[in-house]
């Protein structure tokens, strides 16, 4: 803020130098005096002699008596003109004073009065920005859009889309509370919507410790009565009869999802590395399980694609494996403008994250706003977790991933579990990607100060 500070005095001391240096500047001559004035009228009186001898209308003989008598009234008239010398002209230091006083003590009250002087308190800049060396999101951000949808959804309680929202935002800020009452008000305005149900389950979930049983799972086998197909809760499904020990029922649930993912993609890849997983678990607990033929055909045509990335991600864990709103999203998705790739850890910061710790995953505008335009939250024992962010993850509808026309996509693991960048943090960048840039390589390798 010297920089600022510096600037202002250089204009005031401007402002004083216009205004006061004509005030200083020494004043010319005030004009001729008595005396040079009487001199004028007598030479003047002496050229019209001349002109009327000259011109016949004065006799030669009377000038000689004309120009006397001129001689001696300029006598008289210089000798009652004489005057003391003219005093040396005075400058106006009492104006000078005035407005030396006046320029500053106004500058500075006008600014006070109409200008922002806490802009220039650096304590103050830093809690207004709070915008970290990583290009998080300014707290003020995020938490004036969820505050203004918050209040706008308070007069609209039937609006599905608009309390769909603001549920995934209080998810993404790390207000696990609110967003499991949204989520349980979305259930009763919207029982028959299968993506509503597995949002609930999975946020439910969350706030037991990860923990399907009960509640979660009735929700989700609520939404695969409505929806058999829906990929959400076919994952969920599929990791709570995991968690069971049903490694059967978990196959299942896992073979209908590779069904339903695009083949060949990063999605049918990764669930089948879960298949795998789950067959694996099964023979350590003595209960394999047959082979199917169908099933290892999807899974060939699964792992021939190219992957995405030079390190291909090991299988993340199988729950919240779909990223909330999957299936028929409140902000549907244009195709083609998704954002898809891989998250891995450092080596050398291994030892720096645990199990417990919430991993961030948000796509943010290149210039402008840093406000996230899709966004993921899970865990950080996820890592190194294959991610695909599109419009149904924002936070508005305002702001779509695919209207942006480049993006960077962070990932951050928090110790807080909060949505704002706090110390001793984890992040790490991609750089900037065009929507629908595939295989997108982001290594967490920074540690926030």
């Amino acid at each position: 803020m010297l920089t600022f500070w510096i600037v202002a005095a250089l204009l005031i001391v401007a402002a004083l130098a216009i205004v006061l240096i004509p005030l200083l500047r020494p004043r010319g001559a005030r004009g001729p005096s008595v005396r040079e004035s009487n001199l004028a009228v007598l030479r003047g009186q002496r050229r019209e002699i001349e002109s009327d001898v000259a011109a016949g209308l004065l006799p030669a003989d009377a000038r000689e008596s004309a120009l006397a008598e001129l001689a001696a009234r300029a006598d008289e008239d210089l000798q009652a003109s004489t005057e003391p010398a003219a005093e040396a002209a005075s400058r106006p230091w009492g104006l000078v004073a005035f407005f030396a006083v006046l320029i500053p003590v106004a500058g500075l009250g006008l600014y006070l009065w109409v200008g922002n002087p806490h802009a220039t308190d650096p304590k103050a800049v830093a809690a207004t920005t709070a915008v970290d060396a990583s290009g998080a999101p300014a707290p003020h951000e995020i938490e004036a859009m969820v505050t203004a949808l918050e209040q706008r959804m308070q007069g609209r309680p039937d609006d599905v889309q608009g309390w769909s929202l603001l549920a995934r935002s209080y998810a993404a800020t790390g207000k696990a509370e609110k967003a499991l009452a949204a989520y349980a008000h979305l259930a009763k305005i919207a029982p028959q919507d299968p993506t509503v149900l597995a949002d609930y389950a999975d946020q439910l979930a969350l706030s037991r410790g990860r923990n399907l049983a009960g509640e979660p799972t009735e929700l989700v086998m609520r939404a695969l009565k409505i929806d058999p197909r829906h990929p959400k809760a076919l994952a969920l499904a599929g990791t709570a009869t995991l968690n069971g020990g049903d490694f059967a029922a978990s196959m299942g649930y896992w073979e209908r999802l590779l069904a339903v993912v695009p083949a060949g993609g990063e999605e049918a890849r990764d669930v089948g590395n879960i298949i795998e997983e789950v067959r694996s678990r099964a023979a350590a607990a003595g209960k394999p399980l047959p082979p199917s033929k169908a099933l290892a055909l999807a899974l060939a045509a699964a792992k021939s694609a190219p992957p995405p990335a030079p390190e291909a991600a090991p299988p993340a864990a199988p729950f919240a494996a779909m990223p909330p709103g999957g299936g028929a999203p409140a902000m549907a998705p244009v195709p083609g403008k998704s954002i898809s790739g891989t998250v891995r850890l450092a080596p050398a910061l291994a030892s720096k994250i645990s199990p417990t710790d919430t991993l961030f995953i948000y796509a943010r505008a290149e210039s402008g706003s840093r406000m996230p335009l899709a966004i993921i939250r899970g865990g950080a024992g996820e890592l190194p977790r294959a991610f695909e962010l599109d419009d149904s993850m924002g936070m508005t509808p305002a702001a779509r991933l695919s209207a942006a026309p480049a993006v960077i996509v962070e990932a951050r693991v928090s110790k807080a579990g909060g949505a704002i960048t706090q110390p001793g943090d984890l992040v790490g960048l991609s750089k900037a990607v065009a929507p629908g840039a595939k295989g997108v390589d982001i290594v967490i390798d920074k540690v926030v100060p």
